[in-house]
């Protein structure tokens, strides 16, 4: 009876330690970047760096800033050519990275409060209203006038356009939705997928943006290493917050 009880006592924790691996109905953090700090701070670096060479060279009006205008008149005038239902796939692309990401914020902040998954809730709660406020100081800052063209793809937008606001966002949303579910798909193969399919959304907002003439390509360059760096210091931050107080609660 002795042994049974012990073999029973070694087995009953196992399936509670894998019920947040291996299923997308208890979506919570893998706590890899909590584990790995120094990936988030890598992230952070980056994203900073890259952020800041672009900035300078929109101030200095560098090489890079110059490319954006001839860029910006190929792609519009390919843009004018193309077929009503790319242009309506593109200007999609707007309410992907504005309308949808929020909505994809609320259900998840919603998700996580019914679930009462604090540091998940933190995330969002955090990331989202940091892009928010990010992209209202920047670009009131750096007051960058977006593309103006004699026939609009779509429409003109007239808010400063440095960085773009839509970068950020897709990469802070997809990015944190590829790395709460990428850990739980059981093969390689899926992980991948998982992963790829979120690189391509950020790939395809970022790219509808200009194609549709509301930003320039450093506009939206500037907005993905905003995010990349808003991702490594919010998510990393959240995970080190929570790994500490659990280990301040066993104590």
């Amino acid at each position: 009876m002795t042994h049974h009880a012990n073999d029973a006592a070694t087995v009953l924790p196992l399936p509670h330690v894998h019920l947040g691996r291996g299923r997308l109905g208890n979506l919570r953090t893998p706590g890899l970047l909590g584990q790995r700090p120094l990936v988030g701070l890598l992230m952070v670096l980056l994203g900073c760096m890259v952020f800041g060479i672009l900035a300078v060279s929109l101030q200095a009006n560098g090489p890079l800033t110059r490319l954006d205008v001839p860029l910006a008149d190929t792609v519009h005038a390919a843009a004018l050519q193309s077929s009503p239902l790319l242009r309506d796939a593109m200007i999609f692309g707007f309410y992907l990275g504005e309308h949808i990401v929020v909505v994809i914020g609320v259900v998840l902040a919603l998700y996580f409060l019914y679930k009462r998954f604090w540091p998940e809730l933190c995330m969002v709660a955090i990331a989202w209203a940091g892009e928010g406020a990010m992209w209202l100081v920047l670009s009131a800052h750096f007051q960058r006038a977006r593309p103006v063209f004699t026939v609009p793809v779509w429409h003109q937008m007239t808010a400063p356009g440095f960085p773009s606001g839509h970068s950020i966002s897709a990469v802070m949303c997809f990015g944190l939705l590829a790395y709460l579910v990428a850990p739980k798909m059981p093969s390689r193969f899926s992980k991948a997928v998982v992963i790829a399919t979120a690189v391509l959304i950020m790939l395809y907002v970022g790219f509808s943006r200009i194609f549709v003439g509301d930003h320039y390509l450093t506009d939206v360059l500037a907005g993905y290493a905003l995010g990349i760096a808003l991702c490594g210091l919010v998510y990393t931050g959240v995970e080190l917050v929570a790994k500490r107080r659990r280990i301040e609660d066993r104590i």
